[in-house]
């Protein structure tokens, strides 16, 4: 999968959205980002469950899911696991593709306080999710609000995120991360790939792949 072009698409839909507040982002950008998530993976003809999906069983332990199903021929019998009477549903087997965590933090007003690291925290603790997922790609959105040090290559949470991928002991070679990062301060949208190594040493040397401005005004009252 090319997280690259993955990106660029989801930076292009995004930064045409102006429906949406810049100062605040809770819930609202949450669905806006989800709903591009899935919607990139019905185009790539992948089965996409999302935590704020209304079908049945759709959150499948990560904010967004995206899924290889095998379903039955017509006339195949469905199979119960030998079991009489018991009958799987029509596609109940799953093989993940991507797996995305959408976390905002906390908001604050000042550096190095208590707010201040826990929106780190709690990004954080999200990425350890993706880590524990077994999709060859993973996800991660977030936002460095308007604090100074937390954004770009050198800020807090790619350090952060580097850091943690170094400490994790049950990497599978060859897993990718993106990391969609929404820097506040200086309204750009960017993205941030590695990859685990498939020998040898694992530096996780984290690149840029793109970086989009925010429109001037995302105000529901200035469309």
């Amino acid at each position: 999968m090319d997280l690259k072009l993955l990106f660029d698409e989801f930076a292009a839909s995004m930064v045409r959205e102006r429906t949406l507040m810049t100062d605040e982002r809770l819930s609202a950008w949450t669905a806006a980002v989800k709903s591009r998530l899935v919607r990139l993976g019905k185009r790539r003809g992948y089965s996409p469950f999302a935590t704020d999906d209304r079908r049945k069983s759709a959150a499948y332990l990560w904010d967004v899911a995206w899924c290889i199903e095998d379903k039955r021929r017509r006339g195949q019998p469905a199979s119960g696991a030998g079991i009489e009477g018991l009958a799987f549903p029509e596609a109940p087997y799953r093989k993940l593709v991507l797996t995305a965590e959408v976390e905002w933090g906390r908001q604050g007003q000042r550096p190095h306080t208590q707010v201040f690291r826990q929106n780190l925290e709690e990004v954080f603790r999200d990425f350890y999710k993706l880590m524990d997922a077994r999709s060859g790609s993973k996800v991660m959105v977030y936002t460095t609000w308007l604090y100074p040090e937390q954004a770009g290559l050198s800020g807090l949470f790619l350090r952060g995120f580097r850091q943690i991928l170094l400490d994790y002991d049950s990497h599978l070679p060859g897993d990718r991360y993106l990391f969609i990062e929404f820097d506040d301060r200086k309204r750009m949208l960017s993205g941030y790939l590695t990859e685990v190594p498939r020998r040898g040493p694992r530096p996780f040397r984290i690149r840029c792949v793109g970086s989009v401005p925010y429109p001037r005004r995302w105000d529901p009252n200035h469309t």
